[in-house]
């Protein structure tokens, strides 16, 4: 595409990796030192990287339902939360989710955050303390709503629970 008033035209790369993205993503990096360094140090701090948190509840030797979060600065950040079908509703996402702000309160965080689809248990989310705070419809082009949630943690540690 092309704009007849000014030299500039865009084109389409095949991936992030193309010719000129590297330049993008300095671009960006610059504008962010350049507005937030406090913000820019801290993240570069070793002791600041994201840490996985991964939480499998186990049965008779088998899995039956895990959690994959990571932490990062003050933010909890649950990615995946599943109980297999058969054991749903028994109190294990619920231990699940309690287990990783525990762990994640230990780390230094303050607030957790997950989205998830209209049809994957918002309600579940809202029961333990979550708040919803954004909203896109129809994500999967098939009708279904993203949900974006986000909760503030206990100022005080939470009672660790057995898994």
């Amino acid at each position: 595409m092309s704009n007849p008033h000014t030299a500039w035209h865009l084109t389409t790369a095949s991936d992030a990796s193309a010719p000129g993205c590297d330049l993008v993503r300095q671009w960006l990096r610059e504008h962010n030192w350049a507005v937030n360094p406090a913000f820019m140090v801290q993240l570069q701090q070793p002791e600041h990287a994201a840490q996985p948190l991964i939480l499998l509840t186990h049965c008779d030797d088998r899995v039956i339902g895990g959690l994959f979060a990571e932490t990062q600065l003050s933010w909890l950040r649950i990615s995946i939360m599943s109980v297999h079908p058969e054991h749903r509703s028994k109190g294990i996402g619920a231990a699940l989710l309690a287990e990783a702000e525990r762990l994640a309160y230990e780390r230094g965080c303050k607030h957790a955050y997950v989205d998830t689809m209209d049809y994957q248990a918002p309600q579940f989310y809202l029961s333990n303390g979550f708040k919803q705070v954004g909203h896109i419809p129809d994500w999967d082009s098939h009708g279904h709503s993203k949900l974006y949630f986000t909760k503030q943690l206990p100022l005080h540690p939470p009672a660790e629970k057995g898994l």
